[in-house]
């Protein structure tokens, strides 16, 4: 009989440790995503966005994120490495951009542009083992992380884009 007690309690022991492991998981994974109509405006919470033409893939999380009293979303485009010459190196590679955007109302304006991955730069997000994971690009209370890492030595690099004064501001963290 103890042996059975002290069995049941090291299962739900086990089982305790699965579902907080399983909750700091998916609190940790990106919700940054693949949205595969790009062929329209894209709207989310009621902002629409034009989307250029040259697109090849769009992500994004699809939500508004304050910082300070400002509202600001993140898209992040894919064009075409080098389209004019689709059979040289990279020419079926994608440079990859984070578009944030400020939102007025219903009105988006882009603040800023950075570039975060590139087949012809050669410079990657730190998270991106599979295509689509962009779980090193995080918010902050002050704006938006940024976790590269670039060849030749694959060297991490990291920024944050502070969004909480007049201007955004690209600083590199060590």
């Amino acid at each position: 009989m103890p042996t059975k007690f002290m069995g049941n309690k090291y299962m739900k022991n086990i089982l305790l440790l699965c579902i907080f492991l399983g909750a700091a998981l998916k609190a940790s994974a990106s919700d940054i995503k693949e949205i595969f109509n790009r062929q329209q405006n894209l709207t989310i919470d009621g902002v629409t966005i034009t989307l250029p033409k040259e697109l090849v893939s769009l992500y994004s999380d699809r939500k508004l994120h304050s910082v300070g009293n400002r509202k600001y979303l993140l898209l992040i485009n894919g064009f075409p490495s080098r389209p004019g010459n689709p059979t040289a190196h990279c020419g079926a590679g994608q440079e990859m951009y984070a578009d944030i955007y400020k939102v007025d109302a219903i009105k988006a304006t882009r603040v800023q542009r950075i570039m975060v991955v590139s087949c012809w730069r050669s410079i990657e997000q730190f998270s991106r083992g599979e295509e689509g994971d962009f779980s090193s690009i995080t918010w902050t209370d002050k704006g938006v992380t940024f976790d590269w890492i670039v060849p030749p030595n694959f060297t991490n690099l990291k920024a944050q884009l502070n969004l909480d004064s007049d201007a955004p501001e690209l600083i590199f963290i060590p």
